[in-house]
């Protein structure tokens, strides 16, 4: 198992305000072309939820391909826990044997700054390259997060308060 923490501050007045974007569909179409996603199906929504089953643009080498029957996909599992300011992040990639658990935490740390705490820790269980697809995952991770905040970023500067907190 391999922890990760990657942390973000956001010019935003609330942390409802972020919350509205994350779960605002035209703002997750915009990221998901920035982080090359492919295809994103939404199998569950409920007020508190959401299931999704992901493509990426970018597959995995071809040592790692061979493992996969077809191309790599993965269900994202998100909850979100009001009571807390965050969100339970589970991403279950078509690569058996691999868990990816995330909590997405916002708290705001002052008149317009809200801190986004994104950890967690990423699991492979295959002998002999477990290790090093952990460590894959992780940096990937380090190098899609900036891009996916500054996509919500100019999102939150381009969308007035309002719309953003009905959302």
């Amino acid at each position: 198992m391999t922890p990760f923490r990657f942390e973000h501050v956001f010019r935003a007045h609330s942390v409802d305000e972020l919350f509205a974007a994350y779960f605002d569909d035209a703002h997750q179409a915009e990221q998901d072309r920035v982080l090359e996603i492919a295809s994103r199906e939404i199998l569950e929504r409920t007020e508190l939820s959401r299931v999704c089953r992901v493509t990426p643009r970018r597959q995995l080498p071809g040592f790692v391909q061979a493992l996969l029957h077809g191309p790599l996909h993965y269900v994202e599992t998100v909850t979100w826990r009001r009571d807390r300011d965050e969100l339970a992040i589970e991403l279950r990639p078509s690569l058996s044997r691999v868990q990816i658990s995330v909590t997405y935490g916002l708290e705001q740390v002052g008149p317009r700054a809200i801190r986004r705490r994104y950890a967690g820790a990423v699991s492979v269980d295959i002998a002999l390259v477990g290790g090093r697809l952990e460590r894959g995952i992780v940096a990937d991770l380090a190098q899609s997060l900036p891009r996916a905040a500054g996509c919500t970023q100019a999102w939150l500067d381009r969308i007035p308060l309002s719309v953003a907190a009905r959302a």
